[in-house]
């Protein structure tokens, strides 16, 4: 990250207090427009086909290298990046003739070059070879077309040092602060997309950036905003539209699983345009993947890599056409379904979407980067299907515990707990649940031998704690499907 001068805290300072005033604007905007969760997956599920564009350094660093580079480790020079020119209108074009929704914007990949001039580095347009902003033509040029608009980031950041482990205080900030920039300043934005975040070993994990806290950030500042994450959980814990990728594989989720999410797929045999790598996928082959995850409340993202000159290329083109002459779009979807969005008010709950940690996590079920974590039993939901990716769950071991952090000392009346139904169903027996205060000293304690069917409330009685622990007394697996802290 480079070095920061008087200019940086002044514009941080502005930053926020436009910041402020933005959200009061949105909230005074759409004080009668605010849509439930539910109503949003709806809305972004009849969408069915939409467009990502992976273009950013990566597609200039394939240009300059013989082998090619599925990403940038965010070495290479800002100058790098230096098209001609960048037709955001020819892409839009293009997805109106594929009878794509929308499409989606790689703003900063890994390599963490920005494609807007951010306030916050200079490592991005302002610094390169052709200082556009990328991402206001891009939105300006979607919108004026009718169309939904993406935007992506990533959480893993090479060239700022944002990487497993060694996040600071400092570095959280960065990432707030320009995803309140790309939420700010170029008005409704309909989706952000995550990636780089706890999906394999080098990415930030949900110990080094918290889920909660960044959902909270784009709620704050556009509460319509639907957020999408590329960590492969079937589940609400980590994103409003889970993410099945569809490269190169079937549907990963359960075959029951029928709740709205997004699948990204690419044209090209890769991510990034190169010279070398411009062999299509088939008419078949996408065709079919696009059928097959629409007949599963999947919206197919397929990405169309545009050239080092900005634009997409005719080949790509003609494919889309293709594709769109033998498409016929699904009926439109009339009501949400019963078990979309969250399963109660999630605002009446102390811990939803807070810090959670257990005393182990068990082996994934179907995606080996998508495991059952402390933080799905806080994730709004309280289905306990395990084998569906609903519940968290630790390895069969001594005396197993679960633990929140509610962020600061609350009254607490009352605490709900929902188990498995399925697999792991009446192992929750012979279990404690203690509240704690800050200093991690116990204001309360129960004893509970019943496992719950499938939930239990129990009262605490207006007890001042910030910390909920839950432990199984003996050797067994600890299952949860949701704790409600009253």
């Amino acid at each position: 990250m480079k070095k920061q001068s008087p200019l940086f805290w002044i514009m941080g300072l502005l930053l926020f207090v436009s910041n402020v005033l933005f959200t009061k604007s949105v909230e005074a905007q759409d004080r009668y427009n605010y849509k439930t969760l539910p109503e949003l997956q709806r809305a972004f599920i009849n969408t069915r086909y939409q467009a990502y564009f992976h273009f950013n350094m990566c597609t200039f660093k394939n240009a300059h290298e013989k082998e090619y580079q599925g990403r940038s480790r965010g070495t290479e020079p800002a100058s790098m990046y230096n098209p001609p020119s960048v037709d955001c209108e020819q892409w839009a074009q293009v997805c109106k003739e594929a009878h794509m929704a929308g499409g989606w914007l790689t703003t900063k990949h890994h390599g963490g070059f920005c494609l807007w001039p951010s306030a916050f580095t200079d490592y991005d347009v302002a610094s390169s070879g052709n200082k556009t902003d990328v991402v206001g033509a891009f939105v300006k040029a979607f919108r004026k077309a009718g169309l939904k608009v993406g935007l992506y980031y990533s959480i893993l950041d090479y060239h700022h040092g944002v990487e497993q482990g060694s996040v600071t205080t400092k570095e959280l900030q960065f990432l707030k602060n320009q995803i309140t920039e790309l939420l700010t300043n170029y008005g409704p934005i309909d989706y952000i997309n995550f990636d780089g975040w706890s999906t394999w070993p080098t990415t930030p994990n949900f110990d080094d950036v918290d889920y909660g806290e960044i959902l909270r950030l784009v709620k704050s500042l556009q509460p319509n905003c639907l957020i999408v994450s590329h960590t492969y959980e079937s589940n609400l814990a980590h994103a409003e539209i889970p993410f099945a990728d569809a490269a190169g594989r079937n549907y990963p989720y359960h075959p029951e699983y029928m709740r709205p999410c997004a699948a990204s797929d690419a044209l090209q045999h890769s991510w990034w345009w190169d010279a070398d790598q411009t062999q299509l996928n088939s008419l078949k082959y996408t065709l079919g993947k696009l059928n097959s995850y629409n007949s599963h409340n999947a919206v197919y993202i397929l990405n169309v890599a545009p050239t080092t000159e900005g634009k997409i290329e005719q080949v790509a083109i003609d494919r889309l056409k293709e594709i769109a002459a033998q498409w016929k779009k699904p009926a439109v979807i009339e009501r949400a379904g019963d078990d979309w969005g969250y399963s109660y008010d999630v605002n009446t709950n102390l811990a939803f979407m807070r810090p959670a940690v257990q005393s182990s996590t068990d082996t994934y079920i179907r995606d080996k980067r998508a495991y059952p974590r402390a933080e799905i039993a806080l994730d709004g939901v309280t289905e306990g299907r395990t084998e569906m990716e609903q519940t968290s769950l630790t390895q069969r071991e001594d005396n197993p515990w679960w633990r929140v952090d509610l962020g600061k000392m609350n009254e607490i009346h009352s605490i709900t707990i929902y188990t498995s139904t399925d697999t792991y169903k009446g192992q929750l027996q012979n279990y404690t649940v203690t509240v704690l205060d800050a200093a991690g000293n116990e204001v309360w304690k129960s004893h509970q031998m019943k496992a719950p069917s499938p939930s239990v409330q129990l009262t605490v009685g207006k007890k001042q704690g910030r910390f909920v622990k839950i432990q199984l007394k003996g050797r067994g697996y600890l299952a949860l499907a949701e704790v409600i802290v009253h």
